[in-house]
């Protein structure tokens, strides 16, 4: 249960990011538009994986500079969109042959290597998620009203979709011989 939790609440982050831009709730704000248009050239899946991982490295840093105010924010404004892309995403991927799904599950575990890979040649550098706490500093009652809205701006079907494809990274994982303790922190721990 808290691996889909955690699932859910990073696509309804991303979301709630899309959102703010498609209803004008950053206005001319030029970090909003800087936003705007890393969101957009991450989405396109026409660029080469590495260049789109160098997109979403950007886009992070960015979130990363603004407040905690100005995070949410944007992604509550950006909830629907993001949503919406995530669940695209996912009807994508049910949509391949099961060789290519195969395919796209050893290209994200490869991604989650490097990552590995980058952080051992790097020790001094933390993840992401271990700078910022992963939500380590909240309550429980705060843990549970952050699961409880992932879980009310989620369909049925995207949960049901995300708690399959985690299987079956779960799987190819395991058939690979990977543990996911080893692997960066949004990985870890999930299998």
């Amino acid at each position: 249960m808290d691996k889909r939790k955690v699932f859910i609440g990073i696509t309804i982050v991303v979301v709630a990011a899309a959102a703010a831009w498609g209803f004008g709730f950053f206005g001319a704000d030029p970090v909003a538009a800087e936003l705007q248009q890393l969101r957009d050239q991450m989405q396109n899946l026409d660029l080469p994986e590495a260049q789109r991982d160098q997109l979403r490295d950007q886009f992070r840093q960015r979130i990363d500079s603004l407040t905690d105010a100005q995070r949410q924010e944007y992604f509550e404004a950006s909830r629907g969109q993001w949503t919406q892309w995530a669940e695209q995403r996912l009807d994508e991927f049910f949509a391949l042959a099961p060789d290519a799904q195969r395919q796209r599950l050893d290209e994200l575990i490869g991604r989650m290597l490097q990552q590995r890979n980058d952080r051992d040649r790097n020790p001094n550098t933390n993840d992401r998620r271990e700078v910022r706490g992963g939500g380590g500093s909240l309550t429980e009652a705060q843990r549970d009203e952050r699961a409880k809205r992932r879980l009310d701006h989620s369909t049925p079907k995207m949960r049901a979709q995300f708690d399959e494809f985690r299987r079956m990274l779960n799987q190819r994982l395991q058939a690979r011989g990977i543990d996911p303790a080893t692997l960066p922190g949004r990985w870890r721990g999930r299998a």
